[in-house]
């Protein structure tokens, strides 16, 4: 198996695993502040309460969710997408890059130190890239000076330029390109060191999603045995309030888990490869 073919597998499972977790994650969340303004409607507290936190609940939870859907319409040049591209492409995306980073830098504001961080890491893979492409350009052209020179009867320079083409071509490969020339044992327990690691990494995600909806029937449970705690105003409040932040937290992290980062063409980038 291939490093490329291995890192597409194991990303695709482990993004597969991690969107599931969100979403579970972000459920539960949703069915904690619906359960706890239900519990709140259960208390016989006055109506202009409940319908106080109802509508403080869902305004809050609405502006976040419009917030979230804004931030992802806000397109960020991103080095991912060029793969792929021509050099001309690449150049010109490059150039949006460096526009895009001097407007940031322009405006001062301090919600633009994420965007400038980003677009300066957009800018040197999108260099890394046209590096490469250069890289690759040269070893064709070295390849066909290699084989007139062979088809000539120059058997020391063809021997020359074989060598400058091995340098080059170490010079493309870059962290974890060298496992598939590994002896085969080495090669198979490198590869489910690695698939066991990144895999543990996905299950933690999990993980908590399940802990939160064992929380969820440890708190029914709590309710149907009258719980004095959950029979209390001040308790079930700050249940609601708590409840409202891990929701908003819940649509944040699906949304990651579903970006076209993670999700879509340049998902692949996570493993250390993108496609061509």
């Amino acid at each position: 198996m291939s490093d490329k073919l291995f890192y597409s597998r194991v990303g695709k499972i482990f993004t597969l695993i991690v969107q599931l977790a969100a979403v579970l994650g972000g459920l539960v969340s949703l069915a904690w502040l619906g359960g706890s303004l239900f519990l709140y409607w259960q208390l016989d507290r006055p109506m202009w309460e409940l319908a106080s936190l109802v509508a403080v609940s869902l305004f809050v939870f609405s502006w976040f969710c419009v917030r979230e859907s804004r931030r992802r319409g806000t397109v960020t040049p991103s080095a991912d997408e060029s793969w792929g591209e021509s050099r001309e492409e690449m150049e010109a995306h490059l150039a949006e890059i460096e526009e895009g980073l001097s407007e940031a830098r322009r405006g001062g504001e301090k919600k633009k130190k994420k965007q400038i961080e980003e677009l300066k890491e957009a800018r040197k893979d999108m260099l890394s890239q046209l590096k490469r492409l250069e890289l690759e350009d040269k070893i064709e052209e070295l390849e066909r000076l290699r084989d007139e020179a062979s088809t000539a009867g120059r058997g020391s320079e063809a021997r020359e330029y074989s060598k400058k083409i091995d340098r080059h071509k170490a010079r493309l490969k870059g962290p974890g390109d060298h496992i598939e020339d590994m002896p085969r044992a080495t090669r198979i327990f490198a590869y489910g060191m690695l698939t066991t690691f990144i895999l543990t990494i996905a299950l933690i995600p999990l993980f908590v999603s399940f802990l939160m909806i064992g929380v969820t029937v440890g708190i029914c449970s709590a309710w149907a045995d009258g719980s004095e705690w959950l029979r209390s105003p001040g308790w079930v409040a700050a249940l609601i309030a708590g409840s409202l932040v891990l929701a908003c937290v819940g649509v944040r992290v699906v949304s990651l888990a579903f970006s076209p980062e993670a999700s879509g063409s340049g998902k692949e980038s996570l493993w250390g490869e993108r496609s061509k």
